[in-house]
């Protein structure tokens, strides 16, 4: 498994505070852990959003990004947002890499 960011970010018009077809979407979240596993991501691992800037960070643990691409589509955040999909490491992680470069 590896983390993934899932950056994202919509229009004011098309925020589900402003819009009733991505509020829709929205409040269907609790499905989310259900879209997740036929995907084969293990985790969650957490949820960010700024709504004034309109955008977020999700972060999951996945085998392979294109199912978590395939992820944001059927779960419907890829119906008003667009999105990047990035691997990403911890700190700690860079910590010890620096550790090992000569």
């Amino acid at each position: 498994m590896a983390l993934y960011g899932i950056w994202g970010s919509h229009t004011v018009e098309s925020c589900p505070l402003n819009n009733a077809d991505s509020r829709k979407v929205v409040l269907s979240a609790p499905h989310l852990e259900s879209v997740a596993k036929k995907y084969k991501i293990s985790k969650i691992v957490g949820t960010y959003h700024s709504p004034l800037e309109h955008t977020f960070l999700w972060v999951v643990d996945a085998e392979d990004p294109f199912m978590v691409q395939q992820f944001c589509i059927d779960s419907g955040v890829a119906s008003f947002n667009a999105a990047r999909i990035v691997p990403l490491i911890t700190f700690k992680d860079v910590v010890e890499k620096c550790k090992h470069i000569g």
